[in-house]
């Protein structure tokens, strides 16, 4: 059976390797063979001189694949789009509305993509830029998750989110997406800030997917916020579906990354940031349906 190399290499996070820059924001650069995609942007001053660093070039992607509607993971996109002229950009419902970060002690805080990034998005032709209202596999054994089933009671978005300054119109980031690939180990997935929860998450990617092994799961969790229960709760989940790694990325939480430390080790729990990389290889992608 041929073998198909994947690679995930961290470009943004919060925190960051050597000389590399580390903000608050999150994106990934992803290579199958020959097919490459760029997962979110991070907020704006760190992709492009990390790629460079790294030897990446983003003009080369064919996909540029947004996890969800916030600054800090579409703030790169006018660049990358200077920089590629080809890649199609994949989004859920909803990207573009305009959104607050409510906090109780705070002026509400608009967190939304912005308008150069919307002029920049706006202007693509219509056939690159592709809603994503359901779950479909973007290259064999690749897939985009869709929009994810908010089924289990303890795990909620992650914060005061809402759709106007007033705190009026709640919003449940119903646009996020993750990626999910088909290793010969069982499930990685990749997240942006996981708001949908990882509970969620991991089950609707098991569900369309109809694979149960969890091999890694790698990307923000979003649990900086996180009641004592739902870390517990999350903690047994993990557990009871037992992956080989995870990498806790961007908006997890320094407390919630040493309490997944404490309960699972440094085997297991290896801390993300930028220049991390990832590898493995898929499983009989041969078989697996591509969208369209």
């Amino acid at each position: 059976m041929d073998k198909h190399h994947l690679k995930i290499t961290l470009v943004v996070d919060n925190e960051a390797e050597g000389d590399l820059l580390c903000e608050h924001g999150f994106a990934a650069w992803i290579e199958l063979d020959d097919r490459k995609i760029l997962f979110d942007t991070g907020q704006g001053a760190a992709l492009i001189p990390n790629c460079e660093r790294l030897g990446i070039d983003p003009g080369h992607a064919d996909a540029l694949v947004l996890s969800h509607g916030h600054y800090d993971h579409s703030g790169n996109i006018p660049e990358f789009l200077n920089r590629n002229p080809d890649a199609r950009l994949y989004f859920g419902s909803g990207f573009r509305q305009t959104r607050f970060s409510c906090h109780p002690d705070k002026a509400p805080r608009d967190i939304s993509v912005g308008d150069g990034v919307r002029q920049a998005f706006n202007a693509l032709p219509e056939e690159r830029r592709i809603e994503v209202t359901a779950h479909r596999y973007l290259f064999p054994g690749v897939g985009i998750s869709g929009p994810i089933p908010r089924l289990a009671p303890f795990e909620d978005s992650g914060g005061p989110f809402f759709f106007d300054a007033e705190k009026q119109q709640a919003d449940l980031i119903d646009d996020e997406l993750s990626l999910w690939f088909e290793t010969r180990d069982g499930l990685l997935v990749l997240t942006g800030c996981c708001h949908a929860g990882l509970l969620n998450t991991l089950d609707h990617i098991r569900q369309v997917s109809g694979i149960r092994r969890i091999h890694g799961i790698i990307g923000g969790l979003h649990l900086l916020n996180a009641s004592a229960e739902r870390l517990d709760q999350t903690c047994r989940f993990l557990a009871d579906c037992a992956p080989d790694f995870i990498a806790p990325c961007h908006c997890t939480g320094a407390q919630a990354v040493q309490r997944l430390l404490q309960e699972f080790g440094t085997k297991m729990v290896r801390p993300g940031r930028a220049g991390q990389v990832f590898s493995a290889e898929m499983a009989g992608v041969s078989r697996c349906k591509t969208g369209s």
